[in-house]
């Protein structure tokens, strides 16, 4: 953690007061490096949960925050669940539809009668298992559920936090972090320098293999009924994108980011923006995936494959085989 406590960048005027307005903002630590990660509050495999584990592992000197990426609008919440016919495959159990592409800020938690139901449909399929004792550990994650409240993005966090046994880690909504006036001034320092943050942008997408923008188009989202759409003017930036989001991140919030095997690819981009839009080289990320490191199936003992949500895993045996990693702090 030596990368998070001395990041070695060095930032211009604005920016390094910025940060500090930040985290009074966020009450977050002046003094103490800051290590932050994140994910869509949906239901994970025990490969991405990984990285929340290792947020709570780390040092108590240390600030650690997950962020809840509540700004993503999913066409369903939904998770694989393993059945049996003659050999093994999966039903895709869908607890929220979201045909309107709402952001999951906006989407309240599953009502009692929901969860039942698929409680039900769930339990139907894994009682084709011949190990039974994934159904018994689905039923004991299902009965410690907390009461169906609020949106579903925290309720889900507090699930999650509850199921895996996670303590320690602060968590942050992107709809949190946005509505931050940190995020505003980010915005409008950006938008100061709008010609070469577009251009910076442009080539930025494009390393990363993400789309370009449309011509009159801003990198954020605008935000209206729940539903996201292409900022056009500096007042309707109102959620970041992908890569805004991690420059924010990077440049903002947190000393050092951990991504997943997936966000690991957008990096190059955001250390671009940092270089071309800033003029400083940039702080340190990194990124951490355990999902080869979970055990392969044998026999009926463990699920046939890893895809599943980690409820459904056996936790002790995930935290053995993801003890390497961990132990390393």
């Amino acid at each position: 953690m030596e990368a998070a406590r001395k990041t070695g960048a060095s930032f211009p005027e604005g920016l390094s007061e910025l940060r500090e307005e930040a985290r009074r903002g966020l009450s977050l630590p002046q003094g103490e490096p800051v290590v932050a990660s994140g994910h869509q509050p949906l239901p994970v495999h025990p490969g991405i949960l990984l990285r929340q584990l290792f947020l709570a592992a780390l040092p108590q000197d240390v600030a650690r925050v997950w962020i809840s990426v509540d700004s993503d609008a999913p066409g369903a919440i939904s998770f694989p669940v393993p059945l049996r016919r003659r050999g093994y495959t999966h039903h895709e159990l869908v607890l929220l539809r979201n045909p309107n592409r709402l952001v999951l800020a906006a989407r309240p938690a599953p009502g009692q009668k929901a969860l039942a139901r698929a409680w039900e449909l769930m339990e139907a399929r894994l009682s084709t298992l011949k190990n039974q004792g994934i159904l018994r550990r689905a039923e004991e994650a299902w009965k410690r559920l907390p009461p169906p409240e609020g949106p579903w993005p925290g309720w889900w966090e507090e699930a999650k936090g509850r199921l895996a046994g996670l303590a320690g880690v602060r968590v942050i909504q992107v709809s949190e972090l946005a509505a931050s006036q940190a995020f505003k001034d980010f915005v409008s320092l950006l938008l100061c320098k709008k010609e070469g943050f577009l251009s910076a942008y442009g080539k930025a997408v494009r390393l990363c293999g993400l789309p370009s923008l449309s011509p009159g188009e801003l990198p954020f989202w605008r935000l209206e009924g729940g539903k996201r759409g292409p900022a056009r003017a500096p007042g309707e930036a109102q959620l970041p994108r992908a890569l805004t989001l991690t420059f924010f991140l990077r440049a903002v919030v947190c000393d050092f980011f951990l991504h997943g095997a997936g966000g690991a690819g957008y990096e190059p981009g955001v250390d671009l923006l940092f270089r071309e839009v800033f003029g400083m080289e940039p702080p340190p990320w990194g990124w951490l995936s355990g999902t080869f490191l979970l055990p392969e199936p044998s026999g009926e003992r463990r699920l046939p494959g890893r895809a599943y949500p980690f409820f459904l895993h056996d936790l002790l045996e995930v935290r053995e085989a993801l003890s390497g990693p961990l132990s390393a702090l």
